[in-house]
């Protein structure tokens, strides 16, 4: 018991003393949530794009389209298939599914790109012998991958903002 409560205790003031802080705390974590919010994404084109840009806008702003935005958040997303597993008679029983999406974020004032970068996602699903399953299983995997991509666009764009405060 006493061991357990010595460990505890080291781990806290290891943490303590590494300088470690959240992302989203405290005044910092505020000015962030403000920037993100002031963040406005350009429109896509493909439903898939559409979704992202949707699952972006409830991750950066919960209250809907920024009133006056100071950034411009642009996307670009493509999404490739792979069949893997094969049975007996070469028919196809799973298969990856890849999303890759850039971005690059403006400001609105200068017109200079403040932050870029790539997002991968990459998951699997079933190909069952049903084309309606298959085609709900295919629409799944591109669900959880465009809601991972967003989430990571999210987190690189609030590191951005916490190391760039100005």
């Amino acid at each position: 018991m006493f061991s357990r409560a010595f460990f505890f205790l080291a781990v806290a003031w290891g943490l303590v003393g590494c300088g470690f802080q959240p992302l989203y705390g405290g005044k910092a974590g505020e000015e962030v949530d403000e920037r993100l919010s002031a963040i406005q994404i350009a429109p896509m084109r493909d439903r898939l794009g559409q979704r992202i840009h949707n699952l972006l806008l409830d991750r950066l702003n919960s209250e809907g389209r920024p009133s006056s935005s100071k950034f411009t958040l642009n996307l670009a997303a493509s999404v490739s298939t792979a069949e893997l597993g094969l049975r007996f008679t070469e028919v196809a029983t799973r298969a990856t599914l890849t999303l890759i999406a850039s971005y690059y974020l403006t400001d609105d004032r200068t017109g200079d790109v403040l932050s870029e970068g790539i997002v991968r996602s990459v998951n699997s699903y079933n190909i069952p012998s049903s084309e309606y399953a298959r085609i709900t299983s295919e629409a799944d995997a591109t669900e959880r991958a465009a809601r991972e991509v967003s989430d990571e666009i999210r987190v690189r764009l609030g590191l951005f903002f916490r190391n760039n405060p100005s």
